[in-house]
């Protein structure tokens, strides 16, 4: 057998040159970007990725009335019928050992039937009643301090005192049926957009999709393959996390986007200011929470029990302490940015100054995250038969 041709084996490296078997950063980054995207832009994914993505909206223009549905429902101020009001009056005064005449009883109804009609038509004179609340307050106790007025010329002293006493009830009745804050409409869309989806559904989805970059290769044993590759070990961390984080900011985008259009089908004023604040927050929650996914990730198997007590303790405790140590919460300087909204500021009553403390305090926080996770998966021994255990 002759000896087989050079022509065919690999060129030699010219004299006095060596070759560099190690890619460059971004060279590896476009292969682990390659990797990731055809895992997760499966056909098997991707099917149900519009049925996910259009829950949230659509359970928030089903649950958030438009301002005519609102308008038709809530017409008018919560006084009550006059007539019942003005027998509610007198039936308490007659517990107290006051009782009135009938024509006392028929000239007081009649005032109760004309001061509610005044403030009715006032309450409909207001531009926007949905954001009202103090408003509609102020009506109905300047409507009751009439009547009071108008009950001089009818009661006696004693029964005027009793009166008055009776009435105060009938206005924290009707006070307490306006609402508390003065987002009657408008707050069932916040409630979605920031308590549910910005600060539970975003950190899980964050946490769970890059908890399992490292720890999902070991359990299936696929990790030998990377590590054999020439890039070290916390470059590999860094270029999985950034992948990871770039799909994430993807399917981020795409849900603020169609939860702002749930909005606008219904006609939530101020989205056009909110929209850019609201995108800009999440680029940042999806970087800080996807890195302290990493590293719960690189800490234990069980990441996702373990996030949870950590928001538990840290953004929910930590949080709330009205010291400087609040500063070590992600949700604080969230918090923080999104309070430049006016509508937000006013609904949660969050305060905050400048945008370049949380701006650098999240971006601080995930390189850290990145940075211990990587050290870890650096460092440490891991052991395939325990790991493969689910």
């Amino acid at each position: 057998m002759s000896a087989p041709s050079h022509s065919s084996s690999a060129p030699a490296a010219a004299p006095g040159k060596t070759v560099c078997l190690r890619p460059a950063f971004f060279r590896a980054w476009g292969a682990i970007w390659l990797l990731t995207w055809k895992s997760q832009m499966t056909w098997r994914r991707m099917r149900w990725m519009p049925a996910v993505l259009l829950v949230l909206p659509f359970l928030v223009w089903k649950t958030v009335d438009s301002p005519r549905g609102w308008s038709a429902a809530r017409n008018s101020l919560p006084l009550g019928d006059p007539t019942n009001q003005a027998r509610r009056v007198s039936r308490r005064m007659a517990g107290r050992g006051v009782t009135l005449g009938a024509e006392q009883t028929r000239q007081l109804q009649e005032i109760f039937s004309r001061e509610f009609d005044r403030a009715q038509k006032d309450y409909r004179a207001i531009p926007s009643p949905e954001t009202s609340v103090d408003e509609q307050r102020a009506l109905v106790q300047s409507c009751h301090q009439r009547i009071v007025e108008s009950a001089k010329t009818v009661l006696d002293e004693r029964q005027l005192a009793q009166f008055q006493t009776a009435d105060k009830g009938l206005v924290t009745d009707a006070q307490d049926l306006i609402g508390e804050p003065a987002w009657n409409r408008t707050a069932p869309f916040y409630r979605w957009l920031i308590d549910f989806y910005f600060f539970i559904i975003l950190p899980l989805s964050c946490v769970r999709g890059c908890g399992g970059l490292i720890r999902d290769e070991l359990q299936s044993d696929t990790l030998g393959f990377l590590t054999t590759r020439p890039v070290k070990r916390a470059t590999l961390v860094l270029l999985k996390y950034l992948s990871e984080a770039a799909l994430l900011e993807m399917a981020a985008l795409a849900e603020g986007l169609l939860l702002m259009g749930a909005g606008a089908l219904r006609e939530i004023p101020g989205l056009g200011s909110l929209l850019p604040l609201f995108l800009a927050a999440q680029f940042l929650a999806v970087l800080a929470w996807s890195a302290l996914g990493l590293f719960l990730g690189q800490v234990t198997k069980r990441y996702l029990p373990l996030a949870v007590v950590y928001g538990l303790v840290v953004e929910l405790g930590i949080g709330d302490i009205p010291t400087n140590i609040n500063t070590l919460s992600l949700m604080r300087h969230l918090k923080t940015l999104l309070s430049h909204d006016q509508a937000l500021q006013s609904l949660y009553q969050w305060t905050g100054s400048g945008a370049l403390l949380p701006v650098s305090a999240l971006l601080l926080a995930a390189a850290l995250f990145v940075a211990l996770a990587a050290g870890l998966f650096t460092f440490r021994e891991y052991h395939a038969a325990a790991e493969m255990q689910k």
